[in-house]
């Protein structure tokens, strides 16, 4: 049994699994009996405690101002939240959602989780991808890889592809993201495409969406003059009994549920036809990124066809999904444990990453290629993974062709590049008798590459990174700056002047919290008493 573990840190649900004894991957259930644990963290008051899981999940309305939901959105971002006087990020709060984790995984395995492969989605950016790593870091764990969560249910889904050649899209709506990735698999590799997605579309906003129509409805079927929703236990109430008819309804064409509010009582039907009416919108949205995916994709490949059709999130088993599926491309999507598949790859690439470990100087620099095998057993041949880039990467240069500098972003990466890649260019200084030069990393911003600074998002700390102590410069003189960005999406930047030699070099420093703030924070969360 290896000891890293696979983490699947999910926006609303979040599991662990590693390979047992017969080389299966297996989930690892919280002390609740269950293989997912809400990713929900309620700071009890008083008493300093933290809650992870459940409990925190059923105060979620109730104490709002104390639980903390959907922090994945936020991930990469800054975004302060303090409790009881200590200051928290996205990070830190992952952080505690990820010590559970390891902590009941501990207790249910018998083995020491230290070290982890956690999941993203496939369009997290550099700067999501480094906040997810500085998570685990301040969880305490050696995060010994980054995979993308459709990476990771391909692996679940189709470990065992031997001699196939095929083309798969892996449909993957979860709790609070939603995106899309075209794998070419054969016997030798598995090549990512194409990636697309949403950060803020999923599960959470079909719930929204009915939880306002049956709020809507009560107040007009009981005359009820007052916005019920403004009373937070009836917020609870409603939004938990929400989650149960949708799940429902994936089984059934209706169903009925009670809602009380002071003097007021309903008791409400609810169809299938009127839930999809009513978020039909929202499965449009993912329609227009699968588009978008497809035709990404054959830009790079232009005879491509999909073979195969993989849904991935619990929000995938809605039956509107596969209905649209098969009505605008003639998919019949395979839905096989789609709650727990990206948990359970992500455990197989943990695996995978051990045994390249044991093979390769521990010193020596990271493999470009993952290598894993084809199917179970010994026999199996080995297989190739490559990914690709999210979001194009740029820097920030001068225009100074027009009657006055202009700043623009020139793209070194472009989105759906493969992985890993390394590219060079040549810039040059702006002004006479510079003695330094700031170079600012940014991040494509849209759904395609803008030259506006604005349109996109910078990764290097604010104001970038600065080389220092150049001689005094003329004006056009020579910098190379090469970008390089490994096989898992993290990003690093060297800038050289020629002349004097001096050299900068940014490793993984395209986060919001740098080392001191990371430290800081593992130590906080360390000191914190958790409960599941």
């Amino acid at each position: 049994m290896t000891d890293i573990f696979g983490i699947d840190l999910g926006t609303t649900f979040s599991a662990i699994a590693h390979i047992d004894d017969f080389g299966q991957p297996v989930v690892v259930n919280n002390p609740n009996g269950l293989p997912t644990t809400p990713s929900a963290v309620f700071f009890e008051p008083e008493s300093g405690h933290i809650v992870v899981g459940q409990e925190a999940k059923n105060t979620a309305k109730v104490a709002a101002d104390r639980v903390v939901t959907l922090i994945k959105a936020y991930m990469g971002e800054t975004h302060p939240l303090e409790f009881d006087g200590q200051q928290h990020t996205p990070e830190s709060i992952s952080g505690l959602i990820l010590r559970s984790l390891a902590e009941y995984a501990e207790d249910g395995t018998g083995t020491k989780v230290e070290r982890v492969v956690i999941t993203v989605p496939a369009y997290f950016g550099v700067r999501e991808r480094e906040a997810t790593r500085q998570a685990g870091v301040i969880a305490g764990l050696e995060v010994i890889g980054i995979v993308t969560e459709p990476v990771a249910a391909a692996l679940a889904y189709g470990v065992t592809f031997r001699d196939e050649r095929k083309t798969v899209l892996i449909y993957d709506l979860g709790g609070g993201t939603f995106d899309t990735t075209i794998l070419r698999i054969s016997p030798a590799a598995l090549d990512v495409v194409a990636i697309d997605g949403n950060r803020t579309l999923g599960g959470a906003q079909w719930d929204d969406r009915l939880a306002g129509h049956l709020n809507d409805r009560f107040m007009a079927e009981t005359g009820c003059d007052e916005d019920p929703m403004l009373d937070e236990y009836f917020a609870q109430e409603l939004y938990e009994q929400v989650e149960k008819v949708k799940i429902s309804l994936s089984q059934k064409e209706r169903t009925t549920l009670a809602l009380k509010y002071g003097n007021h009582r309903a008791k409400l039907e609810v169809t299938r036809g009127e839930f999809e009416e009513l978020t039909s919108g929202l499965i449009q949205q993912t329609k227009d990124i699968v588009d978008r995916t497809l035709a990404s994709a054959r830009e790079k490949v232009p005879d491509l066809t999909i073979d195969e059709v993989l849904l991935v999130g619990g929000s995938a088993q809605m039956p509107a999904v596969g209905a649209m599926l098969r009505a605008h491309y003639g998919w019949q999507a395979r839905l096989s444990d789609p709650n727990l598949s990206v948990a359970k790859g992500a455990a197989l690439y943990a695996a995978l990453s051990a045994a390249e470990r044991a093979a390769f100087d521990p010193d020596a620099t990271p493999v470009a290629r993952h290598t894993l095998p084809a199917g179970a057993g010994p026999q199996a041949a080995p297989r190739r993974i490559t990914n690709v880039l999210p979001k194009g990467l740029g820097i920030q240069f001068v225009d100074t062709s027009g009657p006055q500098p202009e700043d623009y972003i020139g793209f070194l990466a472009h989105k759906n590049d493969e992985l890993p890649l390394r590219e060079t260019i040549t810039a040059y200084t702006f002004a006479a008798d510079q003695t330094q030069v700031q170079i600012q990393v940014f991040e494509q911003g849209g759904e395609v590459e803008s030259r506006r600074p604005a349109d996109n998002r910078e990764i290097t700390p604010t104001g970038g990174a600065v080389i220092t102590g150049l001689p005094a410069l003329p004006a056009d003189s020579p910098i190379h700056i090469t970008v390089t960005i490994d096989a898992e999406g993290l990003a690093g930047i060297e800038a050289v002047e020629p002349v004097s030699g001096k050299r900068l070099t940014l490793t993984v420093s395209v986060s919001v919290l740098q080392a001191d703030e990371v430290e800081a924070a593992k130590q906080l969360v360390r000191a914190l008493v958790l409960e599941s």
